[in-house]
């Protein structure tokens, strides 16, 4: 049996999804952080103690992923933070949907650590010939970054940890999860035919495809750091706590007025649509090409999942003279948050799945003629 693996290489979690040796699917998720503490033994023990996944050097302890998160809450008490700032006590090894430039060295082998945590957890390491599709952000239209690096990277590991590793991407793997479709006059529909669109910490990722072919991918980089780091500086509150108002509060069908936090994520979303999907407008407006009727709009990703995104999105959408019609903006997952977030994930699966597929059906051809001859 060739198996099939995903992993989702988001800036704020982690996601993957693999087959046990049973074949029932596990997934696994790791908020993709780390928080840098000056080096103690005694400190260093706890967490051997506890399980807590961390790496060291000689001058400092790195704790990783969930925990970092988690005691990262309650280092906020006592710490002289520097509000809005990209280093705060909770740090991350990618930036912008890529490998953190700022710090390469250290961001790299923490990004791989957490990796093989994700992929690895639940299930132990790489079968033979397990194919593993992961998620890779388009390049921004309105930035110089550039993800060849990062991909290549990122490649180059998983298969030394034994995967066949096959990059996909991260619009089109929504693409994939959520069928989005285009509808005929007929009453027909074309599958896989519409736009995709991932909505994470680093970038915004757009994918136009025709019958799961992707016609063109682009991102735009802005999305919820961006959000996350305004309302830091305007609130004066250090940016874990905005995510955790964010994460478990915000909805945008009942704002409290009285929540200085939820005032202004409803105002930065609502400058960071505009001006995302100004950009998505324009894209389409210039292109040369034809969409003869109507299609689906996704929306995936934790960014997209406050209850009430979609509303803001169509509102802005209705405004803008596109060149074609939208049949629907639906929310990936039925708009369930945990859903939204596993979307790239489940997306490189059902594609691994695909290719896996393939190969096993190729094995049985050439047993067949072995047999035969």
């Amino acid at each position: 049996m060739v198996h099939a693996a995903s992993n989702d290489l988001g800036t704020m979690f982690l996601q993957s999804i693999r087959e046990d040796d049973e074949g029932n699917l596990v997934y696994n998720e790791v908020r993709d952080c780390y928080r840098e503490i000056e080096y103690d033994p005694e400190f260093e023990d706890a967490l051997k103690q506890q399980n807590v996944p961390y790496m060291k050097d000689d001058r400092k302890i790195y704790v990783l992923g969930n925990a970092a998160y988690s005691q990262a809450r309650m280092a906020e008490f006592g710490a002289d933070i520097k509000i809005g700032s990209d280093n705060e006590i909770l740090k991350r090894p990618m930036k912008d949907g890529i490998l953190n430039p700022d710090s390469p060295k250290i961001a790299m082998t923490i990004l791989r650590e957490l990796q093989k945590i994700c992929i690895e957890e639940h299930v132990g390491p790489a079968r033979k010939n397990e194919v593993l599709f992961f998620s890779v952000p388009a390049n921004p239209v309105d930035s110089t970054i550039n993800n060849s690096f990062h991909a290549k990277t990122a490649e180059r590991y998983l298969r030394s940890l034994g995967y066949d590793a096959r990059p996909l991407g991260e619009g089109l793997s929504v693409a994939y999860a959520e069928n989005p479709k285009m509808y005929l006059p007929d009453g027909k529909t074309v599958p896989y035919t519409g736009v995709s669109i991932s909505m994470g910490a680093g970038q915004v990722n757009f994918c136009l495809s025709e019958r799961g072919l992707p016609i063109d991918e682009f991102s735009v980089a802005r999305s919820g750091d961006y959000i996350d780091t305004n309302v830091s500086r305007m609130t004066g509150q250090p940016r874990t706590k905005i995510i955790r108002v964010k994460e478990k509060d915000l909805d945008f069908n009942k704002i409290d007025e009285n929540n200085e936090i939820l005032l202004a994520l409803d105002c930065y979303y609502e400058d960071m649509i505009k001006y995302v999907f100004g950009i998505f407008g324009k894209r389409f407006e210039n292109n040369r090409g034809s969409i003869d009727h109507p299609v689906d709009i996704v929306l995936s990703g934790g960014t997209a999942s406050p209850p009430g995104f979609d509303k803001k999105v169509k509102r802005v959408l209705d405004r803008m003279n596109l060149p074609f019609q939208i049949h629907e903006i639906r929310l990936a997952g039925g708009g369930d948050r945990q859903s939204m977030l596993k979307t790239v994930a489940k997306g490189c699966y059902i594609r691994a799945k695909q290719i896996a597929k393939k190969i096993e059906a190729g094995k049985e051809v050439l047993n067949t003629i072995e047999k035969e001859g």
